[in-house]
């Protein structure tokens, strides 16, 4: 064991083969946070056969590693050697890798290392890996899957290109940290990195806007992981699919007639069934008329912010009308009933200036607020209905001044008197 971190020493001793004994027994050095200014070569060069942690970092060692030093180091399970001036190529640690654990070459300064990851590495059993900030180039192979026990994947800030495969998925059990921002990587989110439950993903700086694809929708709302960096990048993880999400979430959505292009992790919001969008990708129309839908209508309803028709008529629904809803300014089309939604009205409603129609019926709505007279020569009588008939299933019949028609509790139907 030899621990000198954080002092000042400019230089270090090459291990010594002919001190036999003491050389055979090193298993840890950590020099770590000094001021080595040597050729890494020359420092690593006969390295202990028993070394299993090895600690460099934040040091100016510069040059290439010398994999003759590291080829035959088969306990190495902790290499560290970040911030500092090693340049070329990263080998293969071709002995080490079945036992190496924890690899950390990160912000090499000038160039760092260039050229791609060897493929033996990805069949090391990482807990860490970190290269960030070199000049990697290359892509990440399927092999990335077999990396079942890591912990913090790190390889943001280098020049990788293509896809991040699906076979990321593989590390959700374990993968507390993904990181490749600030590369060249292209094609579409896997939505199995959604999965990746309290984990913190990071991919900015990347160019998944060429794949005219969303993120996925999981990633977006934050349903397993803990952070994503991309969550309020409106290119990616527009708003309005966001409260689309939240809608049918708690509209138990599982659970429609219909839901084609709801559960798809990907496509556009805007090709989902009941929703029609204008050209801006804004939702103007949203209308699920008798589609299976039941629990709560979400409070984020509100945050469909163009919405100028929405139907829920016919379905199973329950709770009170959120207040948020009196919000949509621009609703013209109000259809809620014959579903079981509780209390009073929003207070809202009766400052919707486009409204049109309103129809309510058919609920558990016990108060009204004062909402003016609608004319709808397409709809008629039926353009603001309420459950303000006789006789009412409640103690007193629902006071609707403006109504044009009321409904009773035998589900007659009558215009107002």
């Amino acid at each position: 064991w030899a621990d000198f971190a954080n002092n000042s020493f400019t230089s270090m001793r090459r291990f010594e083969t002919y001190k036999y004994e003491a050389h055979d027994l090193l298993w840890w050095c950590d020099v770590s946070n000094n001021l080595i200014r040597q050729d890494a070569d020359d420092l690593l060069w006969h390295m202990p056969p028993k070394m299993e942690h090895f600690i460099a970092s934040n040091n100016n060692i510069h040059g290439t590693l010398p994999w003759q030093s590291l080829h035959f180091l088969k306990k190495l399970r902790e290499f560290r050697m970040a911030s500092n001036y090693i340049s070329g190529e990263l080998p293969s640690f071709e002995e080490s890798f079945t036992s190496l654990q924890h690899l950390d070459m990160s912000y090499q300064k000038k160039n760092g290392l260039t050229g791609t990851i060897p493929e033996d590495l990805w069949r090391a059993p990482f807990i860490t890996l970190n290269l960030a900030g070199n000049s990697l180039t290359g892509t990440i192979p399927s092999l990335v899957g077999d990396l079942n026990v890591m912990k913090e994947f790190d390889l943001s800030n280098n020049r990788l290109t293509g896809a991040i495969p699906s076979e990321v998925g593989n590390l959700a059990d374990s993968l507390k940290v993904f990181n490749v921002a600030n590369n060249a990587i292209t094609g579409s989110i896997p939505s199995q990195i959604g999965s990746f439950e309290g984990a913190s993903i990071y991919l900015k700086g990347n160019l998944f806007y060429d794949a005219n694809l969303l993120s996925p929708f999981s990633l977006c709302t934050l349903r397993a992981v803990e952070a994503f960096d991309l969550e309020s990048d409106p290119k990616l993880c527009p708003p309005q699919r966001n409260a689309l999400n939240d809608f049918f979430d708690e509209a138990e959505g599982g659970d429609w007639l219909n839901a084609s292009g709801w559960d798809d992790e990907h496509s556009s919001y805007c090709s989902w069934n009941g929703v029609t969008c204008d050209e801006t990708d804004q939702v103007t129309k949203l209308k699920l008329s008798t589609n299976g839908l039941s629990g709560k209508l979400s409070r984020s309803i509100a945050d469909l912010t163009s919405l100028e028709q929405l139907d829920l008529s016919n379905n199973d629904m329950k709770g009170p009308i959120p207040a948020d809803l009196g919000l949509l300014s621009n609703i013209s089309y109000l259809r809620l009933s014959y579903n079981v939604f509780t209390g009073t009205a929003p207070a809202g409603l009766g400052d919707m200036k486009r409204l049109q129609l309103l129809q309510l019926q058919s609920n558990r709505i016990t108060g009204m607020p004062n909402v003016p007279s609608l004319t709808d020569i397409k709809h008629g009588l039926s353009t603001f209905v309420t459950d303000c008939g006789v006789p009412s299933d409640f103690d007193e019949a629902l006071a609707c001044a403006n109504c044009t028609m009321c409904c009773n509790a035998n589900d007659d139907c009558y215009p107002q008197q």
